[in-house]
């Protein structure tokens, strides 16, 4: 009789320790792999693998930053995902996210199109805006109002000399685009900048631009984003 009341008590007792230390176990894993903290979210986390490797012998990066931004953040979907660790391929035009999977090595993915809205580099705002051919592409994006500076950004691998088959990033690559809501109309200096508005607005950009000695292929993106919200207060003019 009392060897049985012993196993009874022995495991009344024993099950609640063994429930806390799975759940003490369960909390030090999560604490230790990064991924958890969104507990595999398909959403994010449904990108191919990353493997791109330039040819042997090549100079330079792919990437527009020379490392990770581990604060970097993703609208997926309308949901926002913050503190990743986060770069940007614009020779392949992918955003790729490095993480430490289960086992805990890196992993690096591409960020599925699929969902993706926009995305924080270095400070840096960027978004998936569609073409008239419904092709997606990757612009940094200037100004808050209905018009905005769109920045489409890239890199080419090129040959050293003819002798050599050596390679290189060449510097990164800008187009420069107004975005009106209906569409993105390109320019190049500060007379099609202008250009690009509404004919009524136009004296007052021109202006704006003597005014504050601005040459729009060269301004900052403090100044251009000034010149943008500008001109979005001319709209009725």
């Amino acid at each position: 009789m009392h060897t049985v009341q012993f196993r009874f008590l022995s495991r009344y007792f024993l099950l609640p320790v063994i429930v806390l230390w799975a759940f003490n176990l369960s909390a030090q894993i999560t604490e230790k792999n990064p991924d958890h903290v969104y507990g595999y979210d398909p959403l994010l986390y449904n990108g191919m693998a990353y493997y791109y490797y330039a040819p042997p012998r090549t100079t330079g990066t792919q990437y527009l930053f020379t490392k990770f931004d581990t604060e970097g953040a993703v609208t997926l979907r309308g949901i926002t995902y913050t503190h990743l660790a986060l770069n940007y391929d614009i020779f392949n035009q992918q955003l790729v996210l490095k993480y430490i999977n289960s086992i805990g090595s890196p992993t690096l993915i591409q960020v599925s199109f699929a969902w993706l809205e926009t995305f924080e580099i270095e400070g840096f705002h960027f978004e998936i805006i569609a073409s008239a051919d419904s092709t997606k592409e990757i612009y940094q994006v200037l100004g808050a109002g209905s018009s905005k500076i769109l920045y489409f950004q890239n890199k080419k691998l090129l040959i050293e000399n003819f002798k050599s088959t050596d390679r290189y990033f060449s510097r990164i690559q800008r187009l420069m685009y107004v975005y009106n809501g209906a569409g993105k109309i390109r320019y190049k200096n500060n007379r099609t900048f202008v250009a690009a508005f509404a004919s009524a607005q136009r004296d007052l950009i021109r202006k704006y631009i003597r005014k504050h000695d601005l040459i729009v292929q060269k301004a900052t993106d403090l100044q251009m984003t000034e010149l943008i919200n500008y001109c979005n207060t001319l709209t009725g003019t």
